[in-house]
């Protein structure tokens, strides 16, 4: 480089070449300043005089913007120098980012030339008396659209807000993710609901062998233009742009439209995701035909959250976006038609393809097989209102029942061809091509055996029986300790209408459970009241009876009691009895030494909880129906000795909470097999048991503030015992932690931890310290 002049150039690296090699060289320019607003910048070089066969290489910026403001420098340039480029906005606007080969906020930005580069600058507009716009310091991510217009490129433009918990709106450079789909209503045919149709579909190839590699099917999916199609309007609000423009054929302005996204924020170490849904018309006419028969938070009363495909995909409304009569699974071959396959997955292994030996699978991303043959609902599956609640369309399993809708849970019901019948179906009583006529015989309500109405077959015995009139237990005024030391209740028993049950011996059963209270329950004792010698049926007319146990309780323990009722009735349905047991078991305290006040166990689930899943509690033999009664028994000393065969010891304990957190682990204990055995020495076991939801949230079942460490005070500790000998001691901490976390190496730390039987888990895991169950236990957003 010896005799070349170069100027306005600063010290840099500078690449040239030379008989197509390329050559470095440092080199020592002259400085080039420019005025005090701008930070010093490389202009590009003047070069002259350099030998023959010497090309300086050159590359280009260009520069673009979003708001008002410019760029400097842009242009020429040697390659190989680093320039810094200058964002300089217009009066009442501030600058907010790069975009492009630029990225981040710093400004001046330093900018390598190893290429020619393309960059822009987004100014936003400042917010009142020429403050900029807030920047979002929160986690946090709810989005809004605003409008969704379709210009005449028929490429959708949706305008949305999206905010942190502080409401502060955020930029396009604080949001991961953004996709949409676009979607029209199709007019529904004779019988049929309404559903979504995507704009936008692509081909799902099969990678595995059934059906063969390569194998092909449609599904809806988003918009490919992703973050890409996003500008920022620099005023608190965002545009998507959209890729794919409508098909001018199915284009019918006419129609409702629904816009649904899947945005992502990524902040502090956690992901938030939104599903933003807007319904419209292009034609500017108002909204009059929608699809809105579940709810989401109808679903998430078992699941807590839903939360699929990665954990962007939460809401119901944008799920029937994708799951719609366009999309198949290729790997399986089964629709991914929500009417179809949301009831197939429910019924899981009752479905009548399942009984006859055909799993139901769907694959999916990255070829992963997901079976739902072992899902087990919850409650009664007839009870349709357990999804069908709460929406504006709710009612249409009642009003338009379908061939899609009926047919997912009954899969093996041939409504087709009754000549191609296929090997293990069972024929509808004629064809049926589409959905017309399906009300005219299925009618809403209606009593008739023939042809039966949805709601004759959508409820439970229970629900049909004019002979289950529902069954009241209620105590009247506290116990009474006799003078020789037994006790006395007195209490009603009433029809569901309020009516006295005036003969006890239309029951099947009555019973009375005395339970001790010392922090846990320690012992009890179940009575037969029903015809027992104690039984006062003075007041029988009126409902009202009394009653005195034989068991009398201990004085001197400074001890707390309580009483529980059960009872149960039977009732006949076609042709087949059912027992039905109380609205609840009632349950009374009281204490027998003097200056003692009676104390409630403590109160740690809620059980509306329990019955958002389970509808409704009917365990031995439907008698026992409330979680308060439920632990009189379930205490911490109680184990299933008594049912279990000689070869099967040593016993479970039956403890509620080391029960019910192992039943609801159920297929993710390391315990295998877990099995307790109940009435008739029936076992029982858990290792199957799906948790529809995520066990961390332990407020899916407990009340707020009752899980964190330390527990209350005065809890027992767990016993198992065999044959009056002490098998194995558990801490009352441990019991309830290891129940879930049940792996060698956990209950390993556990033991550990407790020496002696003594917790000092709380020094770890208490409310505040470093491992504070409370906040481990905490859901990612």
């Amino acid at each position: 480089m010896q005799g070349c002049k170069l100027f306005r150039a600063v010290g840099v690296q500078l690449i040239w070449k030379s008989n197509k090699q390329e050559r470095e060289g440092a080199m020592n320019f002259k400085c080039w300043g420019v005025t005090a607003s701008v930070v010093l910048v490389v202009m590009a070089a003047l070069v002259t005089g350099c030998p023959p066969g010497f090309v300086l290489e050159t590359v280009t910026v260009t520069a673009t913007v979003q708001g008002q403001g410019i760029v400097v420098p842009t242009g020429g340039f040697v390659k190989g120098i680093t320039i810094f480029a200058v964002a300089i906005p217009d009066a009442g606007w501030t600058f907010d980012h790069w975009e492009g080969d630029l990225t981040g906020s710093a400004n001046p930005a330093a900018l390598l030339l190893n290429g020619d580069k393309a960059i822009k600058a987004v100014f936003v507009e400042q917010g009142g008396e020429g403050e900029p716009l807030p920047v979002s310091k929160d986690p946090g991510l709810t989005v809004e659209i605003q409008s969704v217009t379709i210009p005449a490129d028929l490429r959708a433009e949706v305008k949305f807000v999206a905010k942190d918990e502080k409401n502060v709106a955020l930029r396009k450079s604080d949001l991961a993710s953004v996709r949409f789909m676009i979607n029209y209503l199709e007019t529904p045919a004779q019988g049929s609901t309404a559903r979504y149709i995507s704009y936008i579909t692509r081909n799902d190839t099969t990678l595995g062998t059934n059906p063969p590699p390569g194998a092909s099917k449609i599904q809806a999916t988003t918009d490919g233009a992703g973050n890409n199609g996003v500008t920022d309007n620099g005023d608190g609000t965002l545009t998507y742009k959209f890729q794919t423009a409508l098909p001018a054929s199915k284009y019918a302005q006419n129609l409702t439209h629904c816009v649904g996204g899947q945005i992502s924020r990524s902040f502090g170490g956690l992901t938030y995701y939104a599903n933003p849904i807007f319904n419209f018309r292009p034609d500017g006419q108002p909204v009059t035909a929608t699809r809105d028969i579940v709810k989401t938070e109808v679903c998430n009363a078992c699941h807590t959250r839903l939360a699929f495909h990665g954990g962007g995909r939460r809401e119901i409304e944008y799920c029937i976006l994708c799951h719609t009569t366009q999309s198949t699974d290729a790997g399986s071959g089964n629709t991914l038609d929500m009417a179809t396959m949301i009831h197939k997955i429910h019924r899981g292994e009752n479905l009548p393809s399942v009984e006859g030996g055909t799993p139901y699978q769907i694959v999916g991303f990255g070829n992963t097989v997901h079976d739902y043959s072992e899902v087990v609902f919850p409650q009664d599956i007839r009870n349709c209102a357990a999804c069908h609640k709460d929406a504006s369309q709710s009612d249409v399993y009642l009003t338009k029942p379908t061939l899609e809708g009926c047919g997912g849970c009954h899969d093996r019901t041939w409504f087709g061809n009754q000549a191609e019948t296929p090997a293990g179906y069972e024929n509808h009583p004629f064809p049926q091509a589409n959905n017309a006529a399906c009300a005219g015989c299925h009618p809403a309500t209606g009593n008739s055996d023939f042809i039966p109405s949805m709601n004759r077959v959508h409820r439970t015995p229970e629900q049909k029986s004019p002979d289950a009139v529902g069954l009241k237990l209620a105590f009247e005024g506290a116990p009474v300790l006799n003078e020789d030391g037994t006790v006395t209740i007195s209490f009603t028993v009433q029809k569901g209408d309020g009516s006295p049950v005036t003969d006890l011996s239309t029951l099947n059963s009555l019973s009375g459970t005395l339970a001790s209270l010392m922090g846990d329950y320690q012992s009890y004792v179940t009575e037969t009241i029903r015809n027992a010698a104690g039984l006062d049926a003075t007041n029988a007319a009126t409902g009202q009876y009394k009653y005195t146990f034989t068991k009398k309780p201990d004085q001197g323990l400074n001890a707390t009691y309580a009483i529980g009722l059960e009872g149960r009735w039977s009732y006949t349905w076609d042709g087949t009895t059912y027992r039905q047991g109380p609205e609840a078991n009632p349950v009374v305290y009281f204490t027998v030494d003097s200056g003692v006040t009676p104390v409630m166990r403590r109160e740690v689930v809620d059980e509306a909880q329990c019955l958002a899943c389970h509808n409704k509690f009917a365990l031995h033999g439907g008698q026992r129906v409330s979680v308060e009664y439920c632990v009189l028994c379930h205490n911490p000393n109680k184990t299933d000795e008594a049912r279990r065969p000689a070869e099967q010891m040593p016993p479970e304990t039956v403890n509620f909470k080391d029960m019910i957190h192992k039943i609801h682990t159920g297929e993710e204990l390391n315990q295998t097999p877990y099995t307790v055995y109940g009435f008739g020495n029936t076992p029982h076991n858990y290792n199957h048991v799906l948790f529809p939801s995520d066990r961390r949230n332990c407020e899916i079942c407990h009340l707020p503030g009752t899980y964190g460490l330390p527990l209350a005070a005065g809890l027992a500790p767990t016993r198992i015992t065999q044959g009056g000998v002490l098998l194995e001691t558990i801490s009352p901490t441990t019991a309830a932690c290891t129940s879930c976390h049940d792996s060698p190496a956990s209950i390993a730390h556990s033991t550990l931890m407790a020496p002696g039987g003594v917790d000092t888990c709380v020094f770890c895991h208490g409310v505040g310290a470093e491992a504070d169950i409370t906040v481990t236990h905490q859901m990612a957003p």
